[in-house]
C-alpha cells in the first residue's frame, strides 16, 4: 500500500518495513525477479497485481542501492541493521566493563555504523556526455577519493569521540560513585560518536551548499541554508536513535539482575538463560524504538523560498510553491 512520507505514522510504517529482516533471506534470483517487476510496473510494459508489486517493491527498497539498483552487501543492508547491532548493545551494556572491554564495544559499534553508511552511501551517476575525456576520466576518480577520505576521517573521529567521551563518562562516574552515571556512559559515547561522524561527513556542505528542487523535481540552486536545516535534522534523529536501548535498557538491566526469579534461572540453566532474556529485552526496545527515531523528519525536507539565499529565491520565482525540497539524508 502506498503511505504519505508526509505524516510522522506513515514515514513510521515505512521504516518498520525497512528494518524488517525477512527480506535478508531473499535470492539473487528473487532480488532480479522483483527488480524487472517493478521496472516493468514503471515503464508501463506490465501490470502486476498490487500484492506482487508490494512485495517486490519492498525487496527493491530493502536490498538494492537506489542508485546502481544493485544489491547492497547483506551486512550492511538496514534490514540487517537490528540482528547485528543488538549483540554489540550487549556487549557496550555489560555491567562493570573494564577498559578494554569499553574500547572493544564502541570500535565494534563504530565499525557496524561506518559499514552501513559505506553501503548505503549515494553513488555519483555518470559525468555528463559533453565534458572532455580527460575530465571524464578524471573527475568520477577526483571524487571518488574526496568520498574515501571523507569516509576515513569520520570513521576515526567517530571512534575517537565514542571511547573519549564514554571513558571519561566511565572515570567521572567513578570518582563519584554515581551509578547512574556509570550506566549511561555507553549512551553518551554512541551519541557524541555519532554527531561526530555526521559532521565530518557533511561539514563540506556547509560550505557547498545541497540541491534545492520545486516540488516538481527541477534544481533550483546549491543551498547553504537547507544544508544547515539538513544536517540539523539528522543529527537530531542520530542523537535520538540510542536513546531509548541504550540509556533506558541498562536500569532495567540492573532491575533484572536484583529480581530473585533472574538469579534462579542463571543457576538452572547457566550463564545463556540470563544472557538471552537481555537479548530478548534489547531486542524489543530496538524493534520498538529505532524505526520511529529514523521517522522523526521527512527524508525529503521542505524549505520556505522566503528564508533562502537571494539567488535562490531569485530562481524560484516562477516556480509556482512557496517551499522547495532538499534531500534530507539517512
Amino acid at each position: 500500500c502506498v503511505r504519505s512520507h508526509e505524516a510522522f505514522f506513515g514515514r513510521m510504517l515505512y521504516m518498520f518495513d525497512q528494518f524488517d529482516p525477512r527480506p535478508l533471506l531473499a535470492t539473487e534470483m528473487e532480488l532480479n525477479e522483483a527488480k524487472a517487476v517493478v521496472e516493468g510496473y514503471k515503464s508501463r510494459r506490465s501490470d502486476p497485481s498490487p500484492q506482487k508489486l508490494g512485495k517486490a517493491q519492498k525487496l527493491v527498497e530493502c536490498c538494492l542501492h537506489p542508485d546502481t539498483k544493485e544489491p547492497i552487501f547483506v551486512p550492511f543492508r538496514v534490514s540487517a541493521f537490528l540482528p547485528i547491532a543488538i549483540p554489540i548493545g550487549l556487549g557496550l551494556l555489560q555491567p562493570n566493563a573494564g577498559i578494554s572491554s569499553v574500547i572493544f564495544w564502541q570500535w565494534m559499534n563504530q565499525t557496524h555504523a561506518a559499514a552501513m553508511n559505506y553501503g548505503n552511501r549515494p553513488i555519483q551517476k555518470d559525468q555528463s556526455k559533453s565534458a572532455t575525456s580527460a575530465n571524464a576520466l578524471s573527475a568520477p576518480w577526483d571524487s571518488s577519493i574526496k568520498i574515501e577520505r571523507r569516509a576515513v576521517n569520520s570513521y576515526l573521529g567517530a571512534v575517537g569521540a565514542a571511547m573519549g567521551v564514554s571513558l571519561s563518562v566511565r572515570s567521572i562516574s567513578m570518582r563519584l560513585k554515581n551509578k547512574a552515571l556509570l550506566l549511561l556512559a555507553p549512551v553518551c559515547g554512541v551519541v557524541s560518536a555519532a554527531v561526530a561522524n555526521l559532521y565530518l561527513t557533511r561539514k563540506h556542505e556547509l560550505e557547498e551548499g545541497i540541491e534545492v528542487e520545486t516540488p516538481s523535481g527541477k534544481c533550483v540552486g546549491r543551498s547553504q541554508i537547507a544544508a544547515e536545516k539538513a544536517i540539523i535534522e539528522t543529527a537530531i534523529s542520530r542523537a535520538v536513535l540510542p536513546l531509548p536501548s541504550l540509556g533506558l535498557t541498562p536500569f532495567m538491566f540492573q532491575y533484572l539482575e536484583s529480581a530473585p526469579w533472574y538469579h534462579s534461572l542463571a543457576r538452572s540453566v547457566g550463564t545463556p538463560g540470563p544472557l538471552l532474556v537481555k537479548y530478548m529485552g534489547l531486542m524489543f526496545m530496538s524493534a520498538v524504538t529505532v524505526p520511529p527515531s529514523f521517522a522523526l523528519f521527512p527524508h525529503r525536507g521542505h524549505i520556505p523560498i522566503s528564508s533562502l539565499e537571494p539567488e535562490i529565491q531569485a530562481a524560484a520565482r516562477d516556480c509556482g510553491s512557496e517551499h522547495l525540497t532538499y534531500n534530507k539524508g539517512l
